[in-house]
């Protein structure tokens, strides 16, 4: 009797732990009602890259925990963006990176994958508390950028970009740290960036869609 009413203790004690991680992750990655009323979508399910195509360079890109993962392989940054181009969006981002990691959230490029990815021919969003470009994390490269100094390595963050016409602005951690007006970019695909040391993670991506 002992010995079974210590097996019904240790399954009370184990499972929950398990369960709740797998809840958990489950939750990161899922809409709220009111954010399908809203007319917000998944980029990333949590489970898979549906929806995800290789944009070149050379990063493995994997799903870990509910968390969209990527680490280079070589020397140059790699790229994973969407299958599908917007024009006019809200688009929430949360990422963890690793310390010295050089991340970035590309928007409105083009939808070939054929074409390279770069902030010329997309709006780049970067990712790195510490760029000798002086573009730090929620700064726009070659836009905009200022004196701020973010500390986002090691921990959760949101980023949300709002792209409506020619008005780009980003918010990170609630905070706004870029607003632009610029022509040069009207539509296209999203695109993650992993470059630098270590990993970069990301979870519920999502957009909505504007007229």
């Amino acid at each position: 009797m002992k010995r079974f009413m210590s097996f019904v203790l240790a399954a009370i004690i184990v499972l929950p732990l398990g369960f709740s991680a797998e809840v958990k992750a489950q939750e990161n990655n899922m809409l709220s009602e009111m954010d399908k009323e809203a007319g917000w979508q998944l980029l990333f399910d949590g489970k898979s890259l549906l929806g995800w195509v290789n944009r070149g360079g050379a990063a493995n890109w994997t799903v870990e925990n509910g968390e969209l993962t990527g680490e280079k392989l070589g020397r140059g940054p790699g790229y994973i963006g969407t299958f599908k181009a917007y024009t006019n969006f809200e688009l929430h981002v949360e990422f963890n990176q690793d310390a010295g990691h050089n991340s970035g959230v590309f928007i409105r490029g083009p939808r070939n994958t054929m074409s390279g990815v770069s902030q010329y021919n997309f709006y780049e969003i970067n990712i790195a508390d510490t760029h000798s470009s002086g573009y730090m994390t929620g700064m726009i490269v070659s836009l905009h950028k200022d004196d701020k100094m973010p500390k986002t390595e090691g921990k959760w963050n949101t980023m949300d970009i709002t792209a409506k016409g020619r008005d780009i602005t980003v918010t990170l951690n609630g905070e706004e740290t870029a607003k632009i007006q610029d022509r040069a970019h009207y539509s296209g695909v999203v695109v993650l960036q992993a470059f630098g040391d270590g990993k970069i993670r990301f979870r519920n991506i999502k957009i909505r869609e504007m007229e």
